[in-house]
């Protein structure tokens, strides 16, 4: 882990002698496999590898079994994990892609969204975010995705949450990018200590459609690039990786100062609402 967090961005969709269902089932803490049994089969499906990744990602840093790492939440649904304090994780979902990341150094949070056409983007962000308007024209799906989803990772990095932290964001966007970039957080989020974060495009091995992924961390370190399309370690029997797509590089990363898309999540329009 050379920068700030170490991040994977895993599908989901993979065919079926990449993914061991059975085995991802083994993977799952009890209460993950009553409400995975609570799911329609194709949701329950989802969940179920998506869970699974976490607790395999967490398995390669931490050491021991995905099964046997405890995974709770904090009161503000935060993850934590109770026997690694000084470890951070975060996670988000969406078009069938997951985005996890791993950070030693402080508290981290992550989005990830697929590329598509928002109706109002402006009045989108505006909702939460008040100097929208100082980011300048944001109709382009992925100037604005990039701005979401850095607010949607520095609130969860947070803790906060969207209505009580997105006011504390700062964005900026340099002149003709189309990512923005993350400033800071202000004042009565830990604002004295530097926050650092990031953003990519990328492709799914089996979609046409693009993603956007945001990591944000608090201290100075960069964020990696995220691992893309595979799950880190050597293969084993019980690792969904027998055929790992090619690694695609990100085609935009830019540099600046945990949760499940799960059914009858919040949205607000077409775009997801973090939850951890």
């Amino acid at each position: 882990m050379t920068g700030g967090a170490e991040s994977w961005l895993i599908d989901l969709h993979g065919t079926d002698d990449v993914w061991d269902d059975a085995a991802c089932r083994g993977d799952l803490s009890p209460e993950e496999s009553r409400r995975a049994a609570r799911l329609r089969p194709a949701s329950a499906v989802t969940y179920v590898r998506s869970r699974s990744a976490v607790r395999r990602v967490l398995a390669h840093v931490l050491g021991g079994s995905p099964a046997d790492l405890p995974v709770a939440a904090a009161p503000n649904g935060r993850p934590v994990l109770p026997n690694h304090p000084g470890m951070h994780v975060s996670w988000s979902r969406s078009a069938g892609v997951l985005l996890v990341a791993v950070s030693r150094g402080g508290p981290v949070g992550v989005d990830v969204e697929a590329v598509r056409p928002v109706k109002s983007p402006g009045r989108v962000l505006r909702t939460f975010y008040p100097d929208t308007a100082a980011l300048g024209d944001i109709d382009d799906p992925e100037v604005f995705l990039s701005a979401w989803t850095l607010l949607e990772a520095a609130v969860k990095a947070t803790g906060r949450g969207l209505a009580k932290g997105a006011g504390d964001v700062r964005l900026h966007r340099p002149p003709g990018a189309r990512h923005c970039a993350l400033l800071g957080i202000g004042a009565g989020t830990g604002g004295a200590r530097k926050w650092s974060a990031r953003t990519d495009r990328f492709t799914p091995p089996r979609s046409s459609v693009p993603v956007i992924t945001a990591v944000v961390v608090r201290g100075a370190a960069t964020p990696d690039r995220p691992h893309t399309w595979r799950f880190p370690g050597t293969a084993t029997a019980a690792t969904p990786q027998q055929r790992r797509p090619r690694p695609l590089a990100s085609r935009r990363g830019h540099v600046g100062a945990g949760s499940d898309a799960e059914p009858n999540r919040p949205t607000l329009g077409r775009l997801e609402i973090a939850q951890c």
